[in-house]
């Protein structure tokens, strides 16, 4: 008998109802195993970890092959350990022998993603290859799936921002709710811009800093110039400099400065959760 809930024993009868219904609205994962035998036994762990880990966001169904000779007929089973993944009522994906544990989880994720997630990692990977116009018109197209999806249109207003589209974006901020997860990141990118545009050029800033290194006003102008550039760790490490040389300047613009980027860099960022540490650091 299984304990959690996302763990269920399937038989013939409920087939229908616990497996194919089910997978309209979550992936059901069907793990063939016979009681007793090695590979399931390794297996058999491995999948309740999951189950647990993943809190409901696919069902493990556990079929006892002894038991259930018609499913195993009818799904073509032919060795075990072997696992069957069933999403929208078909087989989504099929492994037959021994799993490790990390490539499973890993299929798992991108089976359980959100369709905001999902977008957000297609979104991610367009600009890693530095298509941000491709980006732009995948969310446009979301948007009139999901029109009331205000986060997608903060994300949108975002990369029109850096391709210096501000008006655009000024315009989306302006219809979406004040309290849209996110909505800081877009409006500290236009603070940063509006900011830069009446400072000297990043390269005549650097110039200037080469013979006066503790130029505080020079080094908070060029950080702010950095941010807009969207070269973000330049800019952090920039502001750490004005830390390092005096942390109370204009009442701690740095510090201040500093919170503003992580704020563009979004909750969970791994150079914001990097930058923090070291903020920290000169600060205490």
């Amino acid at each position: 008998m299984n304990a959690s809930p996302n763990i269920i024993e399937v038989n013939a009868k409920e087939f229908q109802a616990e497996v194919v219904e089910k997978s309209r609205l979550m992936p059901v994962v069907l793990e063939f195993y016979a009681p007793g035998a090695e590979p399931s036994e390794q297996l058999a762990p491995i999948m309740r970890k999951l189950a647990d880990e993943f809190k409901g966001k696919f069902r493990l169904g556990r079929v006892n092959v002894q038991n259930n000779q018609q499913i195993v007929q009818q799904l073509n089973v032919r060795t075990l350990p072997t696992l069957k993944i069933i999403f929208n009522a078909q087989i989504a994906h099929e492994l037959e022998g021994p799993q490790k544990e990390s490539q499973l989880r890993e299929l798992l994720e991108t089976l359980t993603m959100s369709p905001i997630e999902r977008i957000r990692e297609q979104i991610t990977m367009l600009l890693a290859a530095g298509d941000r116009d491709g980006a732009i018109q995948m969310l446009q197209e979301a948007i009139v799936q999901e029109p009331q999806n205000y986060a997608l249109q903060v994300e949108l207003a975002d990369l029109l921002i850096m391709e210096r589209r501000i008006s655009e974006a000024q315009q989306i901020l302006a219809r979406v709710p004040a309290d849209t997860t996110g909505i800081a990141k877009p409006k500290n990118r236009i603070e940063f811009i509006e900011l830069s545009a009446a400072m000297p050029d990043i390269k005549d800033l650097q110039a200037t800093l080469e013979q006066t290194p503790a130029d505080l006003p020079s080094l908070y102008q060029l950080a702010v110039s950095l941010v807009a550039d969207d070269k973000i760790e330049a800019a952090l490490e920039t502001l750490l400099l004005m830390l390092k040389a005096n942390k109370d300047y204009e009442d701690a613009l740095a510090r201040k400065t500093m919170v503003k980027v992580f704020d563009l860099l979004g909750k969970g960022d791994p150079v914001a959760t990097a930058y923090r540490r070291k903020m920290f650091t000169f600060l205490h």
